[in-house]
């Protein structure tokens, strides 16, 4: 039982030891002279970039692949992000429009009481500012095109609240495509960093031949 139990606190505490996450670190200069005259310390530096490009290289199939990747979630961020400035444009439109809707709903009354007022001057002085503003809200939604017969400001407002969330949607799509990215493109310039290191031209190498001569 005891052998058991020392078993199993040995396993427990392996598991609670954290993996190291290669994938985030930068690779290490090699090139500097204090890792060049220290051949433990470029060993040991040449291990680490190779498990730090092996950490990256493992989630990808090939640098083709991960380029297309890189290619993709650009033009997916660009494509969510330029829907976000068209929505922006029309939540702007549609926020001035239900501005008005509302302006023009709840001053219509003084303007129909208006018209059947059999004093239409002291009536016009009472509620002159009522007036005016049904009258302005009036005109700016006629130059918008809104049919004032069929006017329901609630369903401009769930139309709102849905473009709205449409575009708080599309944010955090491009932001992801954004940080997807990112981390593909360091993924790639690690990759490509360790290459451009490790392959180094070979020196030529020049092969005497010995001639004897017999006589």
């Amino acid at each position: 039982e005891r052998i058991i139990e020392r078993i199993k606190q040995k396993q427990e505490s392996n598991a609670a030891i954290p993996k190291k996450d290669y994938s985030s670190r930068k690779l290490i200069d090699i090139s500097g002279k204090k890792i060049e005259n220290s051949p433990g310390l470029k060993h040991w530096a040449t291990i680490e970039n190779l498990k730090i490009a092996a950490a990256n290289y493992s989630e990808i199939d090939s640098i083709t692949e991960l380029e297309h990747k890189i290619s993709i979630q650009t033009q997916a961020g660009k494509s969510a992000k330029q829907s976000v400035v068209e929505l922006e444009h029309r939540i702007k439109d549609l926020s001035e429009i239900i501005k008005y809707a509302e302006q023009y709903k709840a001053n219509r009354p003084y303007n129909i009481a208006y018209k059947k007022s059999k004093n239409l001057d002291a009536y016009f002085h009472k509620y002159e500012s009522q007036i005016i503003l049904y009258g302005g809200a009036k005109h700016m939604l006629e130059q918008a095109g809104i049919n004032l017969k069929s006017l329901n400001v609630n369903k401009l407002k769930s139309e709102y609240e849905e473009l709205t969330k449409q575009k708080s949607e599309l944010t955090a799509t491009y932001k992801k495509c954004e940080k997807e990215v990112y981390i593909l493109t360091q993924k790639l310039d690690k990759i490509s960093q360790y290459l451009e290191h490790s392959v180094t031209p070979s020196s030529p190498k020049t092969h005497k031949r010995n001639e004897r001569k017999s006589l």
